[in-house]
Order: C-alpha cells, then structure tokens, then sequence
C-alpha cells in the first residue's frame, strides 16, 4: 500500500526517531518535534500551552477565632438573691427586683 506521490513534512528517516500525531490537530510529525503538554499529551510547538499561574495559587488561611477567650464568670448565691461578681451588672432578688449596687 503506498500513499501515493505525496510525502508530508513527517515522511522521512530520522534515524531514532519516529512519527506521531499531534492531539490537538491531529497532523503527523515526528516525536522528536512535538511537546508534552502540561495535561500529559503531546502536541505540536503550534499547540503547547503552558499550565496556567491561577492553578498554583494557594489560598491563606481565613482564622475567624480569637487570639483568648474566657468563659462567664459563675453565678454566686446569696441567700433570698444571686450575684454576678463585678461587671456592673443588676443584681436580681427572686422576686425580680434589681438591687442599687
């Protein structure tokens, strides 16, 4: 089987060297020529695109907790009524009068 009179830019000997087709286009070129793209395949020089700089950026870490935290002073219970230490918060008596500090 022969194909015919006409030869590509492919069909020659390259001693080492063999054809193959580009994934893009689909033209026969030798393997030598062609390029890994950055997906695995071999394309040719017309077709090789670099990977791009967005797919190595890293995101920073977002840390929404406080650098301390401590929890609510204790309720402390005074006979008929309870206090809640120093914050200058009302004093209740168990009939829900506020006392003046």
């Amino acid at each position: 089987m022969s194909n015919g009179p006409y030869k590509g830019r492919a069909d020659y000997l390259a001693l080492g060297d063999w054809n193959a087709v580009c994934y893009e286009c689909g033209r026969k070129r030798k393997a030598s020529t062609l390029k890994k793209h950055w997906q695995g395949y071999f394309v040719c020089p017309e077709h090789w695109e670099p990977r791009h700089t967005q797919d190595f950026v890293h995101n920073v870490e977002d840390k929404q907790t406080v650098p301390w935290a401590q929890p609510m002073p204790a309720v402390v219970w005074v006979g008929q009524q309870f206090l809640l230490t120093e914050y200058s918060i009302p004093i209740y008596t168990e009939s829900g009068d506020v006392l003046d500090a």
